[in-house]
């Protein structure tokens, strides 16, 4: 069982690198599954995910408040330990009563909300999970994941899906990093019925620079290339399951469809986004195609979900390096002063039911490369043994 811990640093708080700091928000669990809820408000007893019901499990009560700590600081504390202990992915490794005790002895005599953050530091750093964070108002104000995120050695990258064919007969498609870009899907979507007017027998999908965000306009992208059926999970502490599913196009989870509009946010305020997903119901060429999968160490968290959708499809192999190892589902929750709590709530699954979380996901085929190589177009080692794979199999050697 994980013990308390001292607080944070500050540092360590903001991020400790910058592919964790583009990869915190995730895939957003929240959205249309039940999974999980971004309410910022009281903890519901019950959750509902997929078609299971998991009643939530007694929360430790906190500690008595010094007389000296006033009631706005501990309703603050005390809110942000509930969402803690009830939906973190780690929940089930930490002594919560030892936790709550030291998170109140630590804000002892906390008038505002603010004196209460270096009690919610020790209680995020004994989760010990790099993909949860805590925010305060002027470091929340900062966090903006934005497609024109800058990959160390890339320059910015295209915020929208870009490729070619390679070769003759092998279309390769690149994903940037994105937060719920509107048209995303879209110009994706487009650039796959492209390039199979060429009727590619094989596809590259290169996550090399995807450090993550949205994980659906990703997968809207790629429909045409993973097929129909169950793609994966996210799965919690409890082993409460929302199911990653694909048909004839429209994405789910949990057996909800992603709608291809967002609602505006009733909860946080936080505007609906057109847009979002096209239900990709287009059918290839040249069906079921061998699809290689490019990874390095910037591929993180949604850009990890997009490879696990992979994983256990047939005549799929991936190529490079191993990945961030943010294989993990958040939810933010804006508080009231304007922090941010950052949660990992749920574990990736695929197909296969292999659960991933915050390790690196190693390639089936490593290759090494570096920034030029990506960079330059040709001569990229790991397109190449990709491309070689793929010419290889029996539906490019007809």
């Amino acid at each position: 069982m994980k013990e308390a811990v001292s607080a944070l640093d500050e540092e360590d708080l903001v991020t400790t690198g910058r592919r964790k700091r583009w990869a915190l928000l995730s895939v957003s669990v929240a959205l249309a599954a039940g999974l999980v809820t971004a309410t910022g408000g009281s903890t519901p007893a019950a959750a509902r995910v997929g078609d299971r019901t998991a009643e939530a499990a007694p929360l430790a009560p906190s500690p008595q408040p010094t007389d000296d700590m006033s009631a706005a600081a501990e309703l603050y504390l005390t809110h942000v330990l509930d969402l803690l202990q009830d939906k973190s992915l780690d929940k089930n490794e930490v002594d919560w009563p030892e936790v709550r005790r030291q998170a109140f002895a630590k804000a002892a005599g906390a008038k505002t909300t603010a004196d209460t953050y270096d009690a919610i530091d020790l209680a995020v750093k004994a989760l010990d999970n790099p993909h949860t964070a805590f925010m305060r108002p002027e470091q929340a104000g900062e966090f903006r994941p934005s497609p024109e995120v800058e990959v160390p050695g890339l320059g910015a990258p295209p915020p929208v899906p870009s490729g070619r064919i390679v070769g003759q007969e092998i279309g390769y498609v690149s994903l940037p990093t994105t937060d719920k870009i509107p048209g995303y899907a879209r110009a994706g979507a487009r650039l796959v019925r492209t390039l199979d007017a060429s009727r590619p027998c094989g596809w590259i999908v290169d996550l090399r620079a995807d450090g993550g965000g949205a994980v659906w306009p990703k997968l809207d992208v790629l429909a045409p290339l993973l097929g129909d059926g169950h793609l994966g999970a996210f799965v919690d502490a409890d082993g409460n399951k929302g199911a990653w599913a694909l048909n004839k196009g429209q994405l789910s989870i949990g057996g909800e469809v992603i709608p291809k509009d967002l609602p505006p946010s009733i909860e946080t305020g936080e505007n609906g986004i057109e847009d979002y997903v096209t239900h990709n119901a287009y059918v290839l060429k040249r069906p079921a195609p061998p699809v290689a999968i490019l990874t390095g160490p910037e591929t993180a968290s949604a850009g990890e979900a997009a490879l696990i959708a992979f994983r256990g499809r047939p005549e799929s192999r991936s190529f490079g390096l191993p990945t961030a190892g943010l294989a993990t589902g958040n939810t933010a929750y804006p508080l009231n002063d304007g922090a941010l709590l950052l949660l990992t709530e749920a574990a990736d699954m695929d197909r296969t039911g292999r659960r991933y979380v915050n390790t690196p996901i190693a390639p089936d085929v490593r290759v090494a490369f570096t920034d030029s190589d990506m960079v330059r177009g040709t001569g990229d080692p790991v397109i190449d043994a990709a491309r070689k794979w793929l010419e290889s199999r029996p539906a490019c050697r007809q």
